[in-house]
């Protein structure tokens, strides 16, 4: 526990930073991909560990009592979330002492209840941009809350037990949570996971003994269940709908293209000012992120060569190009079904991009 507030100070500023560098992601549309804006709301059930002067060690079986918890999210982002959680649990401990006094055994058990807020860092998104279809996620955790507790000591000598002076009242203290979980989404609503937190208190008396260590603490592994609700901020809206400034159409080189998809749409002239529109699939876009088409290429699996667009601070990532509309949804139904959820179907007129096709 020694290093802990070093440690905590550590994962908020380095992840506040990748927040304001990584964490707007978007849409084939120019529009930003997220869930910001959406409730997560849950139950937490877990063996608590108690760690103290009675119990220094991490884990002994006369240290661990069962814990559970309600709590609510928000997602601000689709890196960054506050949770409110209220948590209660049994406290216990002991721990055998042999000095000048003898032989003895110090023993304690009692509850605690806290409430604490916390900030939420989803590391999946923060290290790759958020998609709508992952379903395993890696987060962390810190907190501000306050505990309350009720616990008595007792000190047994030679079998006999006594009860030292101690503070048999409800006491109050800050404790400060920082926590790892992992969460599987089996489907857009329903969530579960395993979250560790350890969860300093601001005072040496959760087992009512002074000295020794400076905080005491209560750990505790939690399996969750929750549910999410509520609509995105920045929904997406999938529709045909004109751009305010068109871009300069590139055509593609055929030569990085496999022979076995050279079909006759996808190797016809390139546009002409004459058609009335050519059609090419876009694969994803990023305002914030700076990637290349080949590391496009490669992170998606493409067969086919990749171009960029850029307008306005937003990169678009293009692939083929199509005579016939029909060859062109064929192709955006294909990626789609290779889990390449952002893929949508462009229409170039007068060799300038126009709109996006609603398939």
């Amino acid at each position: 526990m020694k290093y802990f507030p070093v440690f905590s100070t550590f994962v908020l500023i380095f992840s506040l930073l990748h927040v304001l560098a990584y964490s707007q992601s978007s849409d084939s549309q120019g529009k930003k991909a997220s869930i910001a804006g959406t409730w997560e709301a849950g139950v937490l059930v877990g063996p608590d560990f108690y760690f103290g002067d009675l119990n220094p060690g991490f884990y002994t079986s006369r240290n661990v009592s069962v814990a559970g918890g309600l709590f609510i999210m928000r997602q601000f982002t689709n890196v960054t979330g506050l949770k409110a959680q209220i948590a209660f649990g049994g406290l216990r401990g002991s721990r055998d002492f042999n000095d000048e006094q003898g032989a003895r055994t110090y023993s304690f058990t009692g509850s605690d209840f806290d409430f604490t807020a916390n900030v939420v860092f989803n590391l999946s998104n923060l290290f790759s941009p958020y998609d709508s279809g992952r379903h395993l996620f890696i987060y962390a955790s810190l907190g501000l809350g306050l505990t309350a507790w009720k616990s008595n000591l007792n000190e047994t000598v030679n079998g006999e037990v006594f009860i030292p002076d101690q503070n048999g009242g409800m006491q109050v203290s800050l404790v400060v949570p920082l926590g790892l979980g992992l969460q599987y989404s089996f489907t857009e609503k329903i969530r579960a996971g395993i979250e560790y937190s350890i969860r300093p208190v601001a005072s040496d008396m959760l087992d009512q003994k002074a000295g020794g260590l400076k905080y005491d603490a209560v750990n505790m592994l939690s399996l969750t269940a929750s549910f999410r609700f509520g609509k995105s901020k920045k929904a997406l809206k999938v529709e045909e709908y004109p751009y305010a400034s068109p871009v300069t159409y590139q055509p593609a080189p055929y030569d990085a293209l496999p022979a076995d998809t050279l079909t006759p749409a996808l190797i016809a002239a390139p546009p002409n000012i004459n058609d009335v529109y050519i059609y090419a699939v876009q694969v994803c876009a990023y305002a914030k992120h700076q990637y290349s088409a080949i590391w496009v290429k490669k992170h998606y699996h493409l067969d086919y060569s990749v171009r960029r667009e850029k307008e306005a601070g937003l990169e678009r990532f293009i692939i083929g190009h199509y005579k016939y509309l029909k060859d062109a949804k064929a192709l955006c139904e294909k990626l789609r079904k290779k889990g390449i959820r952002d893929a949508w179907v462009i229409a170039y007129k007068d060799g300038k991009r126009h709109h996006v096709v609603a398939i």
